[in-house]
């Protein structure tokens, strides 16, 4: 038998790794059509920019951001809370400034200082809890509003070409080398399939 053959699984190996990597690098190029034969040939990815941009806006808006789950995220007791304690705090700050600035912090102590700020305070309190399930109902209604899948949508559609691909390629880009090493490794294995049947059939 001649030993060349042996070199074939090593040829095989190297066609099918090419094979894949043209594959690869022609999701992505050309990015813009070039005619072959009268044909345009062009990346996947640049060709269906339109429809990925679409079906990733439909994706985010569905399944993983959609207004209803934000507005659910925002309107908690526990937002509602912090809220109300944030703006208790502020304004109680104001007072105390403005009570200090004005030097009627002495005539503040005559009237009964510490009561009576606890009954602003009261107050207060008791208005915030009318007002602010209201403002998160106006906010969550906001929200809701928002067509976060034409957002999303006109994001991508306005990505450039290489920001595209520089996405892409940071999910996948493991992916597409192990089917790269995929290529290589089936020719190779090809490769010594065609010496079996070579020597079978010698």
């Amino acid at each position: 038998m001649n030993f060349t053959i042996y070199i074939i699984p090593f040829i095989s190996a190297a066609i099918g790794w090419v094979t894949n990597y043209v594959a690869i690098k022609m999701l992505f190029r050309p990015r813009k059509a070039v005619y072959v034969l009268g044909y345009p040939v062009q990346g996947i990815f640049p060709k269906r920019k339109p429809t990925l941009a679409k079906r990733l806006g439909g994706i985010v808006a569905r399944d993983l951001f959609s207004p209803e789950m934000i507005a659910d995220k925002l309107d908690t007791p526990e937002n509602r809370a912090s809220l109300k304690k944030s703006i208790l705090e502020r304004i109680m700050e104001y007072i105390d400034e403005m009570v200090t600035q004005n030097g009627g912090g002495a005539l503040l102590m005559m009237f009964g200082g510490d009561k009576i700020k606890d009954q602003i305070h009261e107050r207060l309190e008791t208005m915030l809890d009318e007002m602010i399930p209201q403002m998160m109902n106006s906010v969550t209604q906001k929200v809701e509003e928002v067509d976060i899948e034409d957002m999303v949508e006109k994001r991508v559609l306005d990505f450039s070409d290489q920001k595209l691909e520089d996405l892409l390629m940071s999910v996948i880009k493991k992916e597409l080398k192990f089917i790269e090493l995929m290529g290589a490794i089936l020719g190779f294995i090809i490769g010594f399939v065609q010496i079996g049947i070579v020597a079978l059939t010698a």
